[in-house]
């Protein structure tokens, strides 16, 4: 994880401060602020929790613990949304081709998040 809120203070890399002051713009400018909730406008998502340290460092009205209920929120749903579409997923001949090619021909390659082995 990134310590954006040191490298906005001008702690390290020339790179990691103007990362940070890009991000701090961003979040300005780019994320709105629902009832303590931190979301992006382009997707509606929480960003990472880094990116909500730096929001607060600069004094937006973020409120810690209902934003970190709405990402583990968010990524629960995701996941079980996931899990549910993989169940049937049927490979293309390319994955599997690609998977030969990576893992070797008779490899098991398990999904880590599902457990289905391809």
């Amino acid at each position: 994880m990134t310590d954006y809120v040191e490298a906005y203070q001008g702690k390290g890399s020339h790179w990691a401060v103007g990362d940070a002051v890009r991000l701090a713009e961003k979040l300005r400018t780019e994320a709105t602020v629902t009832d303590g909730v931190i979301r992006w406008n382009s997707n509606e998502r929480v960003p990472p929790e880094d990116c909500v340290a730096l929001a607060v460092h600069i004094g937006l009205p973020v409120d810690l613990d209902a934003t970190n209920e709405a990402r583990t929120k968010e990524t629960s749903d995701f996941l079980a949304d996931y899990r549910r579409r993989e169940k049937t997923r049927v490979r293309s001949p390319e994955e599997l081709a690609e998977m030969r090619a990576e893992f070797g021909r008779g490899a098991a390659v398990v999904n880590v998040l599902t457990g289905r082995k391809l």
